[in-house]
Protein backbone atom coordinates (compact mmCIF):
# COMPACT_ATOMS: atom_id res chain seq x y z
CA UNK A 1 0.00 0.00 0.00
CA UNK A 2 1.47 3.20 -1.39
CA UNK A 3 0.24 5.65 1.24
CA UNK A 4 2.35 8.40 -0.28
CA UNK A 5 -0.34 8.91 -3.33
CA UNK A 6 -3.70 10.26 -2.80
CA UNK A 7 -5.87 8.42 -0.22
CA UNK A 8 -8.71 10.86 0.06
CA UNK A 9 -9.56 12.33 -3.35
CA UNK A 10 -12.44 14.78 -3.91
CA UNK A 11 -15.54 12.68 -4.30
CA UNK A 12 -15.82 11.92 -0.17
CA UNK A 13 -17.07 14.69 1.65
CA UNK A 14 -15.96 16.35 4.88
CA UNK A 15 -12.72 15.17 4.56
CA UNK A 16 -8.95 16.25 4.53
CA UNK A 17 -5.18 15.06 3.64
CA UNK A 18 -1.86 16.91 4.06
CA UNK A 19 1.43 15.90 3.62
CA UNK A 20 4.16 17.20 5.89
CA UNK A 21 7.62 18.11 4.26
CA UNK A 22 10.64 19.60 6.75
CA UNK A 23 13.97 20.32 5.42
CA UNK A 24 16.86 20.94 8.24
CA UNK A 25 19.74 22.76 6.87
CA UNK A 26 22.04 22.85 9.58
CA UNK A 27 25.00 24.16 7.30
CA UNK A 28 23.05 27.82 6.73
CA UNK A 29 21.11 27.15 9.97
CA UNK A 30 17.77 26.94 8.42
CA UNK A 31 14.71 24.83 9.19
CA UNK A 32 11.27 25.26 7.10
CA UNK A 33 8.20 22.98 6.68
CA UNK A 34 5.85 23.09 4.03
CA UNK A 35 2.13 21.42 4.74
CA UNK A 36 0.53 20.51 1.15
CA UNK A 37 -2.92 19.54 1.84
CA UNK A 38 -6.89 19.97 0.51
CA UNK A 39 -10.19 19.40 2.11
CA UNK A 40 -13.42 18.83 0.35
CA UNK A 41 -15.55 20.30 3.13
CA UNK A 42 -18.78 21.18 1.59
CA UNK A 43 -18.64 24.92 2.13
CA UNK A 44 -15.08 25.54 1.91
CA UNK A 45 -13.64 22.77 -0.20
CA UNK A 46 -10.15 24.32 -1.19
CA UNK A 47 -6.54 22.92 -1.54
CA UNK A 48 -3.34 24.82 0.45
CA UNK A 49 0.02 25.31 0.97
CA UNK A 50 0.86 26.09 5.03
CA UNK A 51 4.72 27.77 5.66
CA UNK A 52 6.67 27.63 8.44
CA UNK A 53 10.67 28.27 9.24
CA UNK A 54 12.90 29.36 12.21
CA UNK A 55 14.00 32.76 11.08
CA UNK A 56 10.79 34.41 11.86
CA UNK A 57 9.30 31.78 13.97
CA UNK A 58 5.86 32.84 11.84
CA UNK A 59 3.33 30.65 10.00
CA UNK A 60 1.78 31.45 6.36
CA UNK A 61 -1.29 29.58 5.16
CA UNK A 62 -2.18 30.17 1.10
CA UNK A 63 -5.42 28.81 0.23
CA UNK A 64 -6.03 27.90 -3.57
CA UNK A 65 -9.58 27.16 -5.44
CA UNK A 66 -9.71 23.36 -5.61
CA UNK A 67 -9.22 23.11 -9.31
CA UNK A 68 -5.91 24.17 -8.42
CA UNK A 69 -4.83 21.10 -6.91
CA UNK A 70 -3.86 17.71 -9.55
CA UNK A 71 -1.85 15.20 -9.45
CA UNK A 72 -0.93 11.99 -10.86
CA UNK A 73 -0.90 8.15 -9.66
CA UNK A 74 2.61 7.01 -11.21
CA UNK A 75 4.67 8.19 -10.39
CA UNK A 76 3.22 10.35 -8.06
CA UNK A 77 3.52 13.77 -8.56
CA UNK A 78 1.22 16.27 -6.03
CA UNK A 79 0.70 20.09 -7.92
CA UNK A 80 -1.15 22.88 -5.91
CA UNK A 81 -0.46 25.78 -8.36
CA UNK A 82 2.91 26.53 -9.21
CA UNK A 83 3.90 24.22 -6.29
CA UNK A 84 4.77 20.59 -7.34
CA UNK A 85 5.62 17.79 -4.67
CA UNK A 86 6.74 13.62 -5.76
CA UNK A 87 9.35 11.83 -4.60
CA UNK A 88 12.48 13.11 -6.49
CA UNK A 89 11.46 16.66 -6.32
CA UNK A 90 10.15 19.66 -4.39
CA UNK A 91 9.07 22.95 -6.12
CA UNK A 92 7.86 25.96 -3.93
CA UNK A 93 5.78 29.14 -6.05
CA UNK A 94 4.05 31.01 -4.12
CA UNK A 95 3.38 34.71 -2.18
CA UNK A 96 3.07 34.85 1.78
CA UNK A 97 2.55 38.31 3.55
CA UNK A 98 3.58 39.81 -0.23
CA UNK A 99 6.75 38.40 -0.02
CA UNK A 100 7.89 35.85 -2.56
CA UNK A 101 9.00 32.47 -2.06
CA UNK A 102 10.47 29.90 -4.64
CA UNK A 103 12.42 27.01 -4.12
CA UNK A 104 13.74 24.25 -6.46
CA UNK A 105 14.75 20.82 -4.20
CA UNK A 106 15.97 17.18 -5.21
CA UNK A 107 15.36 14.35 -2.50
CA UNK A 108 17.42 11.71 -2.12
CA UNK A 109 16.46 8.16 -1.52
CA UNK A 110 13.22 7.92 0.66
CA UNK A 111 14.17 6.20 4.50
CA UNK A 112 10.82 4.23 5.02
CA UNK A 113 10.02 2.48 8.14
CA UNK A 114 9.53 -1.56 8.16
CA UNK A 115 6.45 -2.92 6.68
CA UNK A 116 3.89 -5.84 6.27
CA UNK A 117 0.19 -6.52 4.97
CA UNK A 118 -0.26 -6.23 8.75
CA UNK A 119 2.07 -3.31 9.49
CA UNK A 120 1.05 -1.44 5.99
CA UNK A 121 2.34 1.58 7.74
CA UNK A 122 2.92 2.98 11.81
CA UNK A 123 -0.89 2.53 12.44
CA UNK A 124 -0.44 -1.19 11.85
CA UNK A 125 -3.83 -3.35 11.06
CA UNK A 126 -5.92 -0.26 12.27
CA UNK A 127 -5.14 1.19 8.80
CA UNK A 128 -8.10 -1.18 7.70
CA UNK A 129 -10.51 0.14 9.74
CA UNK A 130 -11.93 3.70 9.30
CA UNK A 131 -10.04 6.09 11.87
CA UNK A 132 -10.68 9.96 12.31
CA UNK A 133 -7.36 10.42 11.47
CA UNK A 134 -5.11 8.40 9.67
CA UNK A 135 -1.27 8.60 10.03
CA UNK A 136 1.90 7.53 7.46
CA UNK A 137 5.44 8.15 7.78
CA UNK A 138 6.77 8.49 4.39
CA UNK A 139 10.64 9.17 5.04
CA UNK A 140 12.26 9.07 8.62
CA UNK A 141 15.22 10.65 6.49
CA UNK A 142 16.76 11.61 3.00
CA UNK A 143 18.56 14.38 1.60
CA UNK A 144 17.47 17.18 0.70
CA UNK A 145 19.68 19.27 -2.40
CA UNK A 146 19.07 22.33 -3.85
CA UNK A 147 18.10 26.84 -4.10
CA UNK A 148 15.21 28.29 -1.98
CA UNK A 149 14.73 32.27 -2.10
CA UNK A 150 12.12 34.52 0.59
CA UNK A 151 12.17 37.53 -0.71
CA UNK A 152 15.56 39.10 -1.14
CA UNK A 153 16.81 36.27 1.11
CA UNK A 154 18.45 33.18 -0.74
CA UNK A 155 20.05 30.01 0.01
CA UNK A 156 21.80 27.08 -1.95
CA UNK A 157 21.29 23.89 0.13
CA UNK A 158 23.35 21.02 0.12
CA UNK A 159 22.84 17.71 2.45
CA UNK A 160 20.29 19.07 4.33
CA UNK A 161 18.13 16.33 6.82
CA UNK A 162 14.52 15.90 5.25
CA UNK A 163 11.38 14.44 6.66
CA UNK A 164 7.90 13.28 5.27
CA UNK A 165 4.98 12.18 7.04
CA UNK A 166 0.89 12.59 6.02
CA UNK A 167 -2.46 12.43 7.63
CA UNK A 168 -5.83 12.05 6.03
CA UNK A 169 -9.36 11.68 7.87
CA UNK A 170 -12.09 14.27 9.09
CA UNK A 171 -10.28 15.75 11.82
CA UNK A 172 -6.65 15.42 14.21
CA UNK A 173 -7.03 13.50 17.45
CA UNK A 174 -9.09 15.45 20.60
CA UNK A 175 -5.66 15.37 22.30
CA UNK A 176 -2.27 14.87 21.21
CA UNK A 177 1.99 14.97 21.66
CA UNK A 178 4.49 14.57 18.77
CA UNK A 179 7.96 15.09 18.58
CA UNK A 180 10.35 14.75 15.24
CA UNK A 181 13.92 14.75 14.98
CA UNK A 182 16.88 13.44 12.54
CA UNK A 183 19.91 16.53 12.89
CA UNK A 184 21.75 13.58 13.83
CA UNK A 185 24.35 11.02 11.99
CA UNK A 186 23.08 7.90 11.26
CA UNK A 187 19.69 8.11 13.55
CA UNK A 188 16.21 9.60 13.19
CA UNK A 189 13.19 9.49 15.45
CA UNK A 190 9.25 10.35 16.24
CA UNK A 191 6.88 9.97 18.63
CA UNK A 192 3.48 10.88 19.45
CA UNK A 193 0.73 9.85 21.54
CA UNK A 194 -3.16 10.90 21.47
CA UNK A 195 -6.43 10.44 22.44
CA UNK A 196 -8.81 8.92 19.50
CA UNK A 197 -12.41 7.79 19.00
CA UNK A 198 -12.60 4.00 19.48
CA UNK A 199 -16.33 1.74 19.73
CA UNK A 200 -18.31 5.24 20.43
CA UNK A 201 -15.30 5.92 23.36
CA UNK A 202 -11.86 7.65 23.60
CA UNK A 203 -8.72 5.83 23.89
CA UNK A 204 -5.77 6.43 23.89
CA UNK A 205 -2.46 5.34 22.01
CA UNK A 206 1.38 5.95 20.85
CA UNK A 207 3.84 5.12 18.54
CA UNK A 208 7.35 5.80 18.36
CA UNK A 209 10.23 4.99 15.45
CA UNK A 210 13.92 5.14 16.37
CA UNK A 211 16.42 4.92 13.31
CA UNK A 212 20.02 4.08 14.90
CA UNK A 213 22.85 2.83 13.23
CA UNK A 214 20.70 1.13 10.54
CA UNK A 215 18.37 -0.58 12.82
CA UNK A 216 14.57 0.15 13.49
CA UNK A 217 13.48 0.35 17.03
CA UNK A 218 10.04 0.34 16.66
CA UNK A 219 7.18 1.29 19.90
CA UNK A 220 3.41 0.75 19.45
CA UNK A 221 0.41 0.54 21.86
CA UNK A 222 -1.34 -1.41 19.30
CA UNK A 223 1.44 -4.17 19.16
CA UNK A 224 1.08 -4.26 23.14
CA UNK A 225 4.24 -1.81 24.04
CA UNK A 226 3.33 0.05 27.45
CA UNK A 227 3.80 3.74 28.35
CA UNK A 228 4.83 3.23 31.79
CA UNK A 229 5.27 7.10 32.35
CA UNK A 230 3.94 10.17 30.90
CA UNK A 231 3.60 14.26 31.98
CA UNK A 232 2.43 17.03 29.96
CA UNK A 233 2.19 20.68 30.30
CA UNK A 234 1.06 23.43 27.86
CA UNK A 235 4.63 23.17 25.93
CA UNK A 236 6.74 20.01 27.30
CA UNK A 237 6.09 16.64 28.12
CA UNK A 238 7.90 13.78 29.09
CA UNK A 239 7.69 10.05 28.29
CA UNK A 240 8.74 6.42 29.16
CA UNK A 241 8.10 3.50 26.81
CA UNK A 242 8.91 -0.13 27.30
CA UNK A 243 9.18 -3.03 24.87
CA UNK A 244 10.36 -6.57 26.74
CA UNK A 245 13.82 -5.10 27.69
CA UNK A 246 14.43 -2.03 26.13
CA UNK A 247 13.20 0.95 28.01
CA UNK A 248 13.33 4.57 25.85
CA UNK A 249 12.76 7.51 27.86
CA UNK A 250 12.24 11.04 26.25
CA UNK A 251 11.90 14.85 27.31
CA UNK A 252 11.07 17.48 25.03
CA UNK A 253 10.33 21.19 24.85
CA UNK A 254 8.68 23.55 22.63
CA UNK A 255 10.39 26.86 21.72
CA UNK A 256 9.06 30.01 19.63
CA UNK A 257 5.93 27.73 18.81
CA UNK A 258 3.35 29.07 16.46
CA UNK A 259 -0.43 28.61 15.69
CA UNK A 260 -1.29 25.90 12.49
CA UNK A 261 -4.09 25.45 10.84
CA UNK A 262 -5.54 22.11 11.16
CA UNK A 263 -8.76 19.64 10.12
CA UNK A 264 -11.92 19.47 12.43
CA UNK A 265 -14.96 17.58 10.76
CA UNK A 266 -12.79 18.07 7.97
CA UNK A 267 -13.09 21.75 7.23
CA UNK A 268 -9.56 23.95 8.06
CA UNK A 269 -10.67 26.04 10.71
CA UNK A 270 -9.05 24.63 13.88
CA UNK A 271 -5.70 25.36 15.28
CA UNK A 272 -2.55 23.44 16.69
CA UNK A 273 0.67 24.58 18.26
CA UNK A 274 3.88 23.49 17.19
CA UNK A 275 7.27 24.45 17.41
CA UNK A 276 9.79 23.98 14.33
CA UNK A 277 13.03 24.14 16.76
CA UNK A 278 12.12 22.63 19.71
CA UNK A 279 14.39 20.97 22.56
CA UNK A 280 14.50 16.57 22.74
CA UNK A 281 16.51 14.88 24.74
CA UNK A 282 15.96 11.02 24.61
CA UNK A 283 17.60 7.75 25.59
CA UNK A 284 17.81 4.03 24.47
CA UNK A 285 18.77 1.13 27.05
CA UNK A 286 18.82 -2.71 26.82
CA UNK A 287 18.44 -4.33 30.13
CA UNK A 288 19.85 -1.15 31.67
CA UNK A 289 22.87 -1.04 29.00
CA UNK A 290 22.85 1.85 27.13
CA UNK A 291 22.63 1.81 23.35
CA UNK A 292 21.74 5.74 22.34
CA UNK A 293 21.45 9.31 24.16
CA UNK A 294 21.15 11.62 21.82
CA UNK A 295 19.85 15.62 22.44
CA UNK A 296 18.26 17.92 19.68
CA UNK A 297 17.77 21.44 19.50
CA UNK A 298 16.04 21.39 16.17
CA UNK A 299 13.09 19.22 16.65
CA UNK A 300 9.35 19.61 15.26
CA UNK A 301 7.35 19.57 18.50
CA UNK A 302 3.00 19.72 18.41
CA UNK A 303 1.11 19.98 21.91
CA UNK A 304 -2.57 19.81 21.62
CA UNK A 305 -4.33 19.53 24.80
Amino acid sequence: MNQFGIMVGLDKDGAFEGWFCKVDDRENGLMFSVIWGYTTHEKTKHAFIQFQDNLHSKTSYISYPIDELKWTADPFILQIGKNKLSQTIMVLDFEKNGIQVRGDFRFGEFTPIKKSFLKPNIMGWLTYFPNECNHSIISMDHKVNGHLRIGSQSWNISAADGYIEKDWGTGFPKEYVWVQANDWENSSFVFSYATVPMLGKYAKGFFLVFHHDGIEYRFTSIEGCKIIDYHVTKDSFEATVKKGGYRLTLKAKQANPVALVSPNQGEMNAHIKESIDGILGMSLELNKRSIAHLYSERASIDVHL
